[in-house]
């Protein structure tokens, strides 16, 4: 399944989310229900990016303000990320009271509140793929499609392609052909963390169709971590020795491989849905396709769809406001105004919602309302779908960036079961 597209107009916002800011009253038997939660205030750790501003982040929570009289603070974080400074505030005593953009870890999970006594928290997009043994600690506004391929569909006309590639041996074919037709990069890959996010994203599908659960399996001890991925670190291997991506690949960084595939020099660029926002801002004179990454057998085509909770908010348990914590986090997730506003920061996908001005999230849409089903993908691993280990993506891309080296997709595979036995939490 695939599709293409030019730039044209788009519906407007159609939501059917009923709003929540009469905080009390909105929750039948939860537990905001028979709280008063006007004023005091609640710290809440945020990501801070390009497009998730400071300025934009006190925007979306100033209409609960106004409505509550609970004052937000928001922060950045005190190190390089979320991830890295939630935790160092924990032991610090300084944990704020809401946590957005992580999920929890075998770390981190003890210490957050449990939401599953309040009713709106069920009713949360992939709340159920989040939960540890049905208690639910995470909640999020929607679903970011990680099993994307973008490509540039006037290079695959010019190429001959004349179908997006379904199996392995079609888009084997597919980069054979751009490489024949003078694309300077068949397929992209970038350096950093997006080395190792893209090649899980493009093994999802199969990954899932193979061995359901697979995080499961490695954690039980029926299957093993290198193992699970030395079949795609084969397919990249293969690549690389043909020159459909090279060494400078894992050298450039993402925001340069992104207006590189802008500039019309990339065939095909596997990323998140988040793509589509950057381009919304900086729509190419090409025309743009989506596709699901590849499987074995055309006929379990499409396959599973990796995903991930969008917008992800936590309560930390130790909150001196616990009241005003979890009614801020039930307006951001259920709010009819608050989940626009969020739609408009971070491109996502949730049932109702239809972006009103970003033609490629719309698209992005289309192909995940298609998939058979979503799976939880190795770069979040949470909840029942956790591994028993903390740190995997940072060593998956570090491991996997040694296949643009030469080095051999067994040596990789059997490094990366070797470092998780020794690291393996329990």
């Amino acid at each position: 399944m695939s599709t293409s597209f030019r730039r044209r107009a788009r519906g407007a916002v159609a939501l059917g989310f009923v709003p929540v800011l009469a905080l009390a009253a909105c929750s039948s038997g939860d537990a905001s229900a028979d709280t008063d939660t006007d004023g005091g205030s609640v710290r809440m750790l945020v990501n801070i990016t390009d497009n998730l501003t400071q300025a934009k982040w006190e925007e979306l929570v100033k209409p609960f303000e106004d409505e509550s009289g609970i004052d937000v603070k928001i922060e950045g974080p005190s190190g390089q990320s979320v991830a890295e400074s939630f935790p160092a505030l924990l032991a610090a005593g300084t944990a704020p009271d809401v946590i957005q953009s992580i999920v929890p870890g075998p770390d981190t999970a003890p210490e957050l509140l449990d939401l599953t006594e309040y009713d709106w928290a069920s009713g949360t997009p992939m709340a159920d793929l989040y939960s540890t043994d049905g208690a639910i600690n995470v909640v999020g506004v929607g679903m970011q499609a990680q099993s994307l391929m973008f490509y540039n569909a006037d290079l695959f006309e010019e190429a001959g392609i004349t179908e997006p590639p379904a199996t392995w041996d079609e888009l084997d074919a597919a980069l054979a052909a751009l490489d024949d037709a003078g694309v300077a990069t068949p397929i992209a890959f970038a350096s950093d963390w997006a080395t190792g996010v893209q090649v899980q994203e493009i093994w999802h599908p199969q990954q899932n169709l193979t061995t359901p659960g697979w995080q499961q399996s490695v954690a039980d001890g029926s299957a093993t971590l290198g193992d699970q991925f030395q079949p795609v670190f084969e397919h990249v291997a293969d690549w690389v020795e043909a020159g459909y991506t090279t060494a400078d690949d894992v050298a450039t960084d993402s925001g340069t491989q992104e207006a590189n595939f802008i500039a019309g020099e990339v065939g095909i660029y596997p990323m998140g849905s988040w793509f589509s926002t950057t381009l919304a801002a900086s729509p190419p004179d090409f025309e743009v396709g989506v596709f699901a990454p590849p499987v074995d057998d055309a006929a379990d085509a499409p396959g599973p769809m990796g995903a991930t909770i969008a917008f992800p908010y936590m309560v930390w348990n130790g909150t001196e406001n616990p009241d005003g914590a979890t009614a801020l986090v039930e307006y951001l997730v259920t709010s009819d105004e608050a989940i626009a506003k969020q739609a408009e920061m971070d491109s996502f996908s949730r049932e109702g919602l239809e972006p009103s001005d970003n033609e490629y999230a719309g698209q992005v849409q289309e192909l995940t309302d298609g998939a058979p089903s979503y799976v939880v993908p190795g770069n979040q691993t949470v909840g029942d779908y956790a591994l028993p280990v903390a740190g995997f993506n940072p060593k998956f891309t570090e491991l996997v960036q040694g296949l643009w080296q030469g080095r051999p997709p067994a040596d990789v595979a059997a490094d990366l079961t070797a470092w998780y036995e020794a690291e393996k939490l329990g």
